[in-house]
């Protein structure tokens, strides 16, 4: 009986556990710690679903019940701001690709030829050096003659190439890290496309900045009904504070799946998704995948717009 009696009080003191843990990962607020922690929601998930098949097995009755409770708490907190999904057969206006390169990346040749088999329109890049920069021009610059790139040996290295001809490219500055904004003349008109590395938030001041860069880009997006495509590494969960933020100041809703993760990409597989394609009410996304890139750390997109 007394056995009986200890093993009920463990299988209580586990099941309060399992529900703190998820209490905290649903209600935590937007701070530094929490948002790393609601950064792996879908492995939290996991984890859960592995305690409960486990306190199945063992009839513990406290442990499954708390399991199951944590699994649809986190669950419900992976909403996103998507935007609709077109049908497949609508007329695409214009592909998009994404590519962190990861810039002690040496796999030139590899990464160039996957860019050119995209058959994007647009290609944008991140952590571009120097090399990066020599090669890409060298390479690319045929295929995609309108491109800006502005280098950096501080992983915010950046660049834009596109095949289609453009009214405006410009570089802007947000925190001390440029995006790139440029209006691509599409088969169905002007677009506005902003390539964009925010900070990664892997420090408090990170954070912060990553949050302030975000604001800055939310009211530039949205100081103009021209139809906009955000893309690159937002260093951002879908379903994290600062993306609710983002979308809602700016109008924006993520177009790619935003469950699909993209970092760190180990042996073709990825945790978290981090980079991201966003459009504006005047733009659509009618199918997007992802795909490995050589010597990366990231998963690249392939995203097609419809506007």
């Amino acid at each position: 009986m007394k056995k009986l009696i200890l093993r009920k009080d463990r299988d209580v003191l586990v099941a309060a556990l399992i529900l703190t843990v998820a209490t905290a990962l649903a209600f935590a607020p937007d701070a530094f710690l929490p948002m790393l922690a609601r950064a792996f929601l879908l492995e939290w998930v996991l984890v859960f679903i592995l305690i409960l098949t486990w306190a199945v097995w063992r009839r513990r009755a406290w442990t499954g019940a708390a399991s199951a409770m944590a699994c649809l708490m986190v669950l419900l907190q992976l909403d996103a701001p998507s935007a609709p999904a077109l049908h497949q057969h609508t007329e695409t206006s214009l592909r998009i690709a994404q590519m962190n390169l990861l810039q002690p990346n040496r796999r030139h040749a590899e990464v160039v030829r996957l860019a050119l088999d995209s058959d994007a329109d647009v290609i944008s890049f991140q952590e571009v050096s120097e090399a990066w920069a020599e090669v890409l021009e060298q390479e690319l610059g045929q295929a995609y003659p309108f491109h800006r790139v502005v280098p950096g040996d501080h992983c915010y290295g950046i660049a834009l190439f596109s095949r289609l001809p453009l009214d405006r490219m410009e570089v802007l500055v947000l925190e001390d890290t440029p995006v790139i904004e440029a209006v691509v003349r599409s088969s169905k008109g002007a677009v506005r496309v902003f390539s964009v590395h925010a900070n990664s938030p892997g420090s408090w001041g990170d954070h912060r900045r990553r949050n302030a860069q975000l604001k800055q880009l939310a009211t530039i997006v949205s100081s103009d009904a021209m139809p906009t495509v955000v893309v690159g590494d937002l260093n951002t969960v879908s379903w994290d504070r600062a993306m609710w933020r983002l979308c809602v100041n700016s109008g924006l809703r993520v177009g790619t799946a935003s469950t699909t993760p993209t970092f760190p990409s180990l042996f073709g597989l990825a945790l978290i998704p981090i980079d991201h394609l966003l459009v504006s009410p005047g733009a659509a996304v009618v199918a997007s995948r992802t795909f490995f890139i050589p010597g990366s750390d990231h998963r690249g997109l392939i995203v097609d717009v419809a506007t």
